[in-house]
């Protein structure tokens, strides 16, 4: 039998063939992108939907959040995804950052440089004449211009410094307990610190803040970090970067030379964290480790996990405990399964003030303002509405982040919680990307009122949490002396 001929559809042409598979790359991408920038709306959708429902139910709050949680870990067992494509994005992105650096400078320049349009003035022989030939340049362009090349660069530095405020799992902060704590939930001592985002590749490690903006670029010695190793092949760790002992405490591990385990349990991304950690010398100073990095001590959350991380030294100043569940991948954005919790013992900033000591009297809180005068939370959850007529500030800008102060929280006709005596007060900082939670702004409101779960309501749910509902009482862990002792510290 003869081969069909080359125009047959078993033998497409060459030019066909490059057609098709450019195509397939294109829309990997497009499906790449789309699912990262949907996962704090997915998120915020099952908070709506288990909202409506729990509140038009009998079903009380808890058991809506509870709810959340269940339906985010059956998403995220059905949905899995490729990140191949994601740590390749996040890398060439990293690496693309030295074309836009300075070239006579090593060092990365703060985002307010970057938006600033710098012009050489040796553009001659001599210096003198370098200088009066750049002025006479800049002379002759023309202002409406370069305006709107500046704006240009600036929209496009904010795009890129968002883009990597987004590559973050942000916990929502604990207004409930979960009752299954102690069978489903590790506890961490948050160190006190900046919250970053740690790449390296192609031999320089760059950590970004949770604005997006650089905050570091230095040589470490995790792999491809530094000079000797230039390996596209990335390393993504979640940290939290103290200045005053010049330490990354890691929190959790995304992927490592380029083997990504987003889609992992916590159990095991953990465990590489301590185990990949331990295989290079990233402990201690040296010439190609400028920072040391320390992974951050995990705990089961029962009554004994929880005396230890509440209790003892780490060796770094608190900020609070996290928890998070065993079973949770790492999901991109806002998540019900990672919460933060703080008391005045374990964080200087249980409440939030402007200079750390004084408490001002109205709550204030960073959310975006819409086209439409809707004022939402990082959940998308629609806090409140607002209008210039009803602000008469000639600073209001629409769709961005603006600052605002609240009375209290109320709920509606619907019982859905909105906040109460909503006022602008300023525009966001440019130093932002990212609006409050609105778990933030209700745990911030219970704390003025001393009201958040302590943790002794946090040790009496891990006590009881593998007793069966008819069985929990307020006494159960009473009954063990340890747990009595716990309480009484």
């Amino acid at each position: 039998l003869r081969p069909p001929p080359p125009s047959s559809s078993c033998y497409p042409l060459p030019h066909a063939r490059n057609e098709r598979d450019r195509e397939r790359g294109e829309e990997s991408e497009k499906q790449s992108q789309a699912c990262f920038r949907m996962s704090t709306s997915k998120a915020a959708a099952f908070s709506s939907r288990a909202s409506d429902r729990g509140f038009k139910s009998w079903a009380s709050k808890e058991e809506v959040r509870a709810r959340r949680r269940r339906e985010l870990l059956a998403r995220q067992r059905k949905d899995r995804r490729n990140f191949r494509d994601h740590i390749r994005n996040l890398a060439e992105k990293v690496a693309q950052r030295d074309e836009d650096a300075a070239p006579s400078s090593a060092r990365f320049p703060k985002f307010g440089n970057e938006g600033t349009l710098v012009f050489d003035s040796k553009v001659g022989g001599g210096a003198e004449g370098s200088k009066g030939k750049g002025v006479k340049m800049d002379a002759e362009k023309d202002p409406e211009a370069e305006a709107k090349k500046r704006a240009r660069k600036q929209a496009h530095l904010r795009r890129r410094r968002e883009f990597f405020a987004r590559q973050l799992m942000y916990p929502e902060w604990m207004t409930d307990i979960p009752r299954d704590l102690a069978e489903s939930w590790y506890v961490l001592p948050r160190p006190e610190g900046v919250r970053c985002l740690v790449i390296s590749s192609r031999g320089k490690t760059i950590s970004r803040k949770k604005s997006g903006s650089i905050l570091h670029n230095f040589q470490s010695a995790l792999p491809n970090g530094h000079k000797d190793s230039r390996s596209p092949e990335p390393c993504i760790l979640d940290c939290v970067y103290q200045s005053q002992n010049q330490t990354y405490y890691v929190l959790d591990l995304m992927c490592w030379n380029g083997y990504p385990i987003y889609d992992s349990n916590t159990e095991f991304r953990h465990f590489w964290v301590h185990s990949k950690l331990s295989e290079v010398p990233i402990h201690k100073k040296g010439e190609n480790n400028k920072f040391k990095f320390a992974p951050v001590p995990r705990f089961v959350a029962n009554t004994d996990g929880l005396k230890k991380s509440y209790n003892e030294k780490h060796g770094f100043q608190m900020d609070g405990l996290l928890f998070i569940n065993k079973e949770t991948h790492y999901e991109l954005g806002l998540s019900p399964l990672c919460l933060v919790w703080k008391d005045s013992k374990t964080s200087r900033y249980f409440v939030d003030t402007s200079d750390g000591t004084k408490i001002s009297e109205r709550q204030s809180c960073t959310l975006h303002l819409s086209k439409e005068g809707k004022v939402t939370s990082l959940e998308e959850y629609v806090v409140g509405k607002i209008s210039p007529q009803t602000v008469g500030a000639s600073d209001l800008k629409f769709d961005s982040l603006c600052k605002f102060t609240i009375t209290g929280i109320q709920q509606t006709e619907d019982k859905k919680e909105c906040a109460q005596g909503l006022t602008y007060l300023a525009p966001g900082s440019q130093a932002r990307m990212l609006p409050d939670s609105w778990s933030k702004i209700l745990f911030q409101f219970l704390a003025r009122r001393k009201a958040t779960p302590t943790i002794l309501d946090i040790a009496k749910v891990s006590a009881t949490s593998h007793l069966a509902p008819n069985q929990k009482t307020d006494e159960t862990i009473s009954s063990n002396p340890s747990d009595t002792k716990f309480m009484q510290t």
